[in-house]
C-alpha cells in the first residue's frame, strides 16, 4: 500500500462438506461450501482492527447467503467487537462438543438470552446484532456485552473465566429487560487427549409466558478423545424446555484438510413427533 498507510491484510479461508443425512424419515444428500473473508490492519499507534464475514453457497434454496459479519478493534486494553457475535456469557461458557457432518441440529449448544441461541423461538426474539468487550490476561478472561439497545427486551451480559494446566472454569450472567435473567457456568478438563466439559444454567423469568414457568434449568456433559487420526465425541444435554438430547460421532483425518465425519443424535423434542433419531456421514474439507 501507499506510504503513510498502516499495513493491512485480507485473507480467504473456508470449508465444505458433502455426504448423506438421515432426517428421521428419509436419507438425503447434503452439501455446502463456505468462504470466510478476514480483513485486518493496525494503526500507527499499534491498535489492531479488522472484520470477518462469510459467504455460504449450496446451503440455501437461492444458492447463496452472505452472513456472519463482525468488526473489531483491539489494543492492550482489550477487544471490542460488534456484529453477529455471541454475548459475554456465550463467549466465556460456550457449548458442549458437537457431533456429525452437519451438526445434526446443533443440539449440543446451550441456550443463551443474549443474541438468541439454538433454543431460540419467538420468546427469544431471534438473532440480533450485539456489541461485546473482552479482556484476556494470563489465563483469565473477562467479558461484557449488550444486544441492540433500541429493541424490546434487550439483553446485557457479564462473564469471567479462568484456564490453568488443562483445566478451565467460567461463569456468565445475562439479564433481559422485562423478561428474565440467566446464570450459566462450566467446568472442563483435558488429560492425554481426552477432554470433558460440564455446563449448567438456570433461567428465571419475571413473566409466566416467557418460558411457560417461572424458571428453567439446562445442563449437559460432553467428552471428546483424539487418538492419532481418529476423534470420537459424545454428549448428553437437557435444554431449558426439559427436552433431553444425546449423540455420538467420530471423524477420521485423511490429511490435507479432508476428513471422514459421521454422527448419530437422538432429538428429545417436546412432542412425540419431535422425538426422533437423526444421523449423517460424509466428507468434510477445510481450506
Amino acid at each position: 500500500m501507499s506510504a503513510g498507510y498502516a499495513a493491512a491484510d485480507v485473507s480467504l479461508s473456508g470449508n465444505a462438506r458433502m455426504g448423506l443425512v438421515y432426517d428421521g424419515d428419509d436419507i438425503n444428500f447434503t452439501s455446502r461450501a463456505r468462504a470466510i473473508i478476514t480483513m485486518s490492519g493496525e494503526t500507527d499507534g499499534g491498535v489492531a482492527f479488522g472484520a470477518t464475514f462469510r459467504a455460504d453457497q449450496a446451503g440455501a434454496a437461492d444458492g447463496s447467503d452472505m452472513t456472519g459479519g463482525n468488526v473489531f478493534i483491539s489494543s492492550d486494553f482489550g477487544t471490542l467487537t460488534m456484529g453477529d457475535v455471541s454475548g459475554a456469557a456465550g463467549f466465556v461458557v460456550g457449548d458442549l462438543a458437537g457431533v456429525g457432518l452437519t451438526g445434526l441440529g446443533d443440539l449440543n449448544e446451550n441456550g443463551f438470552l443474549s443474541n438468541a441461541g439454538p433454543d431460540a423461538d419467538e420468546d427469544f426474539d431471534g438473532r440480533r446484532t450485539a456489541a461485546r468487550y473482552h479482556y484476556a490476561l494470563d489465563g483469565f478472561t473477562f467479558a461484557l456485552s449488550a444486544d441492540q439497545p433500541n429493541t424490546d427486551n434487550n439483553v446485557y451480559s457479564i462473564a469471567a473465566g479462568y484456564e490453568f494446566d488443562g483445566f478451565a472454569a467460567g461463569l456468565g450472567y445475562e439479564k433481559q429487560s422485562g423478561a428474565g435473567n440467566h446464570i450459566i457456568g462450566f467446568v472442563s478438563g483435558s488429560f492425554e487427549g481426552v477432554t470433558a466439559k460440564v455446563t449448567y444454567g438456570r433461567i428465571d423469568s419475571d413473566q409466566q409466558d416467557f418460558l411457560e414457568t417461572d424458571s428453567r434449568n439446562q445442563y449437559g456433559l460432553s467428552v471428546s478423545g483424539s487418538f492419532d487420526e481418529v476423534s470420537v465425541t459424545a454428549f448428553g444435554r437437557r435444554d431449558v424446555f426439559s427436552n433431553t438430547h444425546y449423540g455420538i460421532g467420530a471423524s477420521y483425518d485423511l490429511g490435507g484438510g479432508a476428513s471422514l465425519v459421521g454422527g448419530v443424535v437422538r432429538d428429545g423434542g417436546s412432542t412425540d413427533a419431535g422425538k426422533q433419531t437423526i444421523a449423517d456421514f460424509g466428507l468434510s474439507f477445510t481450506f
